[in-house]
């Protein structure tokens, strides 16, 4: 596929080099450059029906003063290409760094925090985005169809004498499966607001101690409760080994609800949400994980290991914690 030709002609900016930067679930992301600039450049599946919303989202948090890249629109005003069975963006190159997993300091964590109060509150008018994990994702039918697959799966994998590792994998996401299946969430007590879907320390790009945050995708309307946990999570040097310091994440709340209020059911449930979004949507048992993702997949299990144990005594203390 000619990628160059098809920008230049459809987006209107000329391409002097163009660099596959990285390629996960369907996703391809280049680096296209020209005398003026640098612009990211992804090819996406078409079934990502939300990319259309990606230019929206990111227009009008920056007319909120919220940094984010800026998407280079088609004639019609869109800002992806659908060519085929695939789809075409290109926005800004954000110059900077990002933190690696669970290396925020005190001030970034705070900072971080802070920008996802700022953009919940910018986008609470905003319409259109998805509804994702709600009613009908929180549900016992939903982890039981996911449960029988994995134990018909397992019970291939041991017929043919795979690898040990890939058994031991399974029989974890089913113990995990099992545990989040006594789960009851009731999603009409939970605070759902317009969020970047995928809110985390990888997502944010730093420079000259200025935060943008990139990679729009994802947005969606979500339990915020979900967006605060896994943005925690994935930050603190205190999860590294996958823990939770209740304490840390009590603190790093109360910033947040200096920008939007929680209910306490929200406090209460955050743990379990949180573990059954994990369970729900892990890694396959017996999928390739690319090595640049090997960290995070195990940020996760040691996560769900955790969990497992401590999701009702985290639960306790948050809804103790006078934050709401």
């Amino acid at each position: 596929m000619d990628y160059k030709n098809l920008i230049e002609t459809n987006f209107g900016v000329k391409i002097n080099d163009f660099t596959l930067l990285d390629s996960h679930f369907g996703t391809d992301i280049f680096l296209a450059e020209n005398e003026f600039g640098k612009y990211i450049v992804k090819k996406l599946p078409i079934y990502m029906s939300n990319v259309k919303n990606e230019g929206k989202v990111t227009d009008y948090l920056r007319k909120s003063g919220i940094m984010v890249p800026c998407f280079l629109k088609l004639k019609n005003g869109a800002c992806n290409l659908v060519v085929n069975d695939f789809q075409i963006t290109v926005q800004e190159f954000i110059e900077g760094y990002t933190l690696p997993l669970n290396e925020a300091t005190d001030s970034f964590l705070k900072t971080q925090i802070e920008l996802l109060g700022k953009i919940t509150n910018a986008l609470v008018d905003f319409e259109g985005l998805p509804l994702r994990f709600g009613k009908n994702f929180f549900t016992k039918r939903n982890v039981k169809n996911k449960l029988k697959g994995y134990q018909k799966e397992l019970k291939k994998v041991i017929a043919t004498n795979d690898c040990i590792d890939v058994v031991l994998k399974y029989e974890e996401q089913i113990k995990h499966l099992k545990k989040v299946a006594t789960f009851k969430i009731d999603t009409r007590k939970l605070t759902y607001l317009n969020s970047h879907g995928d809110y985390n320390i990888r997502q944010i790009v730093i420079d000259n101690n200025e935060l943008s945050v990139v990679d729009w995708t994802s947005a969606c309307k979500l339990p915020i409760c979900l967006e605060i946990a896994s943005s925690y999570a994935f930050a603190s040097p205190k999860c590294a080994d996958g823990s939770i310091d209740s304490n840390d994440l009590i603190e790093y709340i109360r910033t947040y609800t200096e920008y939007c209020k929680l209910s306490e059911y929200d406090l209460e449930c955050l743990p379990y949400v949180l573990y059954f979004w994990h369970t729900m949507c892990n890694y396959h048992p017996n999928e390739t994980i690319a090595e640049n993702y090997n960290n995070l997949a195990t940020l996760i299990c040691n996560l769900q290991n955790w969990l497992y144990d401590n999701s009702d005594s985290l639960s306790a203390t948050l809804r103790k914690s006078g934050l709401c």
